[in-house]
C-alpha cells in the first residue's frame, strides 16, 4: 500500500481510534480542515476496544460539577448527531433512576438535585412512596427514594463511532488499524514522533487517546499517568417480566448494580457490582462472580429471579484515582496532549473532550472549562 509523505509526517498523530480519539480528530478538522492527522489503532478493526463494549449511556446527575459540565458540553452534539451525520444512532432520552438505600446516599441525592438545578439540569427527587408508585417493580423495602433525570439518554456506541470514523476519513484523516504505537520519540523536552510496529512516523504533536493502554504508552516518554485498566463484566439477559419497555437506566448506588434496557425493550444489560476488581488487562469472563451478582440483581428487582441469562462479555474501563479525566498538555513535554482516564464516562463525554482538546491544540487555550482542573499536575 502506498503511504504518502503526509501520512509519514502529519501535523498531528492521535493514538487510539476509539470514541475519544475520533472525536478529537473530528473537532480539529471541523475547525481547521487543512490539518493533517494520522490515527494509529492497535486493534485490527473499528470498535474492538472499550467503545464497542460500552452500554451507550449518556447521563447528567453527577455529584461532580466538572463531570456535569462535560455532559452539558456534549449534549448538543448528541441531540443533533443524526441530522449532522445523517446516521441513525437510536438516540432516546429515557432517563436515569438513581436509588438510595440509606440516609447518607439519600442526602447525597438531595444535594445532587440542588446542584443540578444551578446548571438547569432537570431532576426529580422521588421519596419512597412516589418511587414505588412509578416503579412498582423495584424491591419495596430496599430504597428510601431516588432521583430521575429525564435528559439521561441512550445512543448506540458503535453507530456513533462508525459515523465519526467515516466523517474523519472524508475530511482527510489517515487511520491505520493493527498499527500499534510502541514508543514516543523525544528530543529534549519536545516530541519528535512515534515508533510503531510498522516503522517510524514523525510529528511534533501527539495526542494520547489510548484508553486502557494510555499509561503504558505515556511511560515510553517518562510520563507517569495515574490511569489503570479495570475489567468490567456485563450480563446480557432477557428483560424482567414486569419491567416495561423504554424504562430508565436503573442504578442502585449502594451496590453499583445497574439495569440498562436495549432499544428493543426485550434485552437488558446488567452489571456494575465488580467495582473492586484488581487492575489489569485480563478481559476474560469470570463466571464465579455470577451467583453473587444475580442475588444483587434480585435485591433491586425481585422479578430478575426469572430472567434468562443469555451471555456475558467484558470490557476494560480506564480509571483515575479521582474518577475525573486527565485532559491537557503533559507537563514538561511540549506537544504531548493527554485525553485519558474517563472512568467509564468516555462515550458520553467524548464530544466535550474532542472540542476541548481541539481548542488546546489549535488555540493554545479553551474557554469551555477551567482546564487546570483536569490537568495531570493535580496528582
Amino acid at each position: 500500500m502506498y503511504i504518502s509523505n503526509q501520512q509519514l509526517k502529519p501535523d498531528i498523530i492521535i493514538i487510539g481510534a476509539g470514541i475519544i480519539g475520533l472525536s478529537i480528530a473530528y473537532h480539529i478538522l471541523e475547525a481547521d480542515p487543512q490539518v493533517s492527522i494520522t490515527i494509529l489503532e492497535k486493534g485490527k478493526m473499528l470498535g474492538v476496544g472499550s467503545t464497542g463494549k460500552g452500554t451507550g449511556s449518556i447521563r447528567y446527575p453527577f455529584s461532580s460539577t466538572l463531570l456535569r459540565r462535560l455532559s452539558l458540553l456534549s449534549r448538543d452534539f448528541f441531540l443533533n448527531f443524526e441530522s449532522t451525520f445523517d446516521t441513525p444512532i437510536d438516540y432516546l432520552e429515557k432517563g436515569c433512576l438513581m436509588l438510595a438505600t440509606h440516609g447518607g446516599l439519600w442526602d447525597q441525592l438531595q444535594l445532587t438535585t440542588e446542584d443540578a438545578g444551578t446548571d438547569r439540569i432537570p431532576m426529580r427527587l422521588l421519596k419512597q412512596e412516589e418511587l414505588l408508585k412509578f416503579f412498582p417493580y423495584l424491591h419495596r423495602d430496599r430504597f428510601l427514594g431516588g432521583i430521575l433525570c429525564p435528559w439521561d439518554a441512550y445512543a448506540d456506541p458503535y453507530a456513533v463511532l462508525a459515523a465519526l470514523y467515516a466523517a474523519v476519513r472524508r475530511k482527510g484523516a489517515s487511520v491505520h488499524f493493527g498499527r500499534e504505537a510502541t514508543k514516543i520519540l523525544i528530543k529534549g523536552d519536545t516530541i519528535e514522533g512515534v515508533e510503531t510496529s510498522q516503522g517510524t512516523i514523525l510529528s511534533h504533536l501527539i495526542v494520547n487517546a489510548a484508553g486502557p493502554y494510555a499509561a503504558r504508552f505515556a511511560a515510553t516518554a517518562g510520563v507517569t499517568l495515574p490511569v489503570q485498566p479495570y475489567r468490567r463484566q456485563v450480563y446480557v439477559c432477557t428483560n424482567p417480566k414486569d419491567v416495561p419497555s423504554a424504562t430508565p437506566l436503573i442504578v442502585d448506588m449502594a451496590t453499583g448494580f445497574y439495569l440498562h434496557q436495549e432499544a428493543s425493550g426485550k434485552v437488558v444489560l446488567l452489571g456494575g457490582t465488580d467495582q473492586n476488581t484488581w487492575p489489569g488487562f485480563d478481559d476474560v469472563v469470570d463466571k464465579s462472580e455470577a451467583e453473587n451478582f444475580f442475588l444483587t440483581a434480585v435485591e433491586t428487582i425481585p422479578s430478575a429471579m426469572d430472567i434468562k441469562w443469555l451471555r456475558t462479555y467484558t470490557g476494560l474501563c480506564e480509571q483515575t484515582p479521582d474518577f475525573h479525566p486527565i485532559i491537557g498538555e503533559a507537563p514538561g513535554l511540549k506537544g504531548f496532549f493527554l485525553a485519558n482516564g474517563f472512568s467509564g464516562n468516555g462515550f458520553m463525554h467524548a464530544p466535550a473532550a474532542g472540542s476541548i482538546v481541539a481548542d488546546l491544540i489549535l488555540k493554545g487555550e479553551t474557554e469551555q472549562v477551567d482546564i487546570n482542573l483536569f490537568h495531570l499536575d493535580r496528582f
